[in-house]
């Protein structure tokens, strides 16, 4: 039992091999071994250490591999929320919506507006849109704020977490809340008298 929380509390203190290398990556470039229509790398083998094209990752050597799909949103490279909480701690990194789907940005999105200190990114100072519930704008912010952490029992975390529960949690409580009722475009029609 000791043993087993103390390999769990090894893998906190490391970050997984693969990120930096996939944080550095190009995307949506057009594959050469593929020249026909839709053959941007936009996905990324995790075991391979490879970006490559549908047609690509659709190989039997991809078959039982991690791949993760890569997104555009304001020109920048951004990976699926659901996706990415499988293999890396997501919680405190700013989500999107792209889509009408949840994204998480590889690196800083451009700066918008004046810059402030108030609710704003620990490392690249980006502002933020709810600060109080984040605190990087991407997962590259997240990388650097862990190597600069002083103690291992500092967070933030990059292996994910048993408490990652709660960020679901309060995405979900964030994402019911009531709508605006919709107006009816049209009414009970109003005609004239007749005379």
């Amino acid at each position: 039992m000791v043993q087993v929380e103390e390999e769990i509390s090894q893998k906190k203190k490391k970050k997984p091999e693969w990120i930096e290398q996939f944080l550095e990556r190009t995307f949506f470039e057009s594959c050469t071994t593929h020249p026909i229509r839709r053959n941007e790398r936009n996905r990324y083998c995790i075991n391979c250490n490879l970006s490559a094209c549908q047609y690509c990752m659709s190989s039997p050597i991809h078959r039982h591999h991690k791949i993760l799909k890569i997104y555009r949103h304001v020109y920048k490279d951004v990976v699926s929320l659901g996706a990415m909480e499988k293999y890396l701690d997501c919680s405190q990194i700013q989500p999107y919506k792209c889509n009408k789907r949840l994204v998480i940005s590889l690196n800083p999105l451009p700066h918008c507006g004046p810059l402030l200190n108030i609710g704003v990114c620990d490392v690249c100072k980006r502002r933020l849109a709810e600060p109080e519930l984040y605190s990087y704008c991407s997962i590259s912010c997240k990388v650097t704020a862990f190597a600069r952490k002083s103690s291992e029992m500092d967070p933030p975390f990059l292996c994910i977490q048993h408490t990652s529960t709660t960020s679901k949690s309060i995405r979900r409580t964030k994402e019911s809340k009531p709508e605006h009722p919709k107006r009816k475009r049209k009414g009970i029609p109003c005609r004239a008298p007749f005379f």
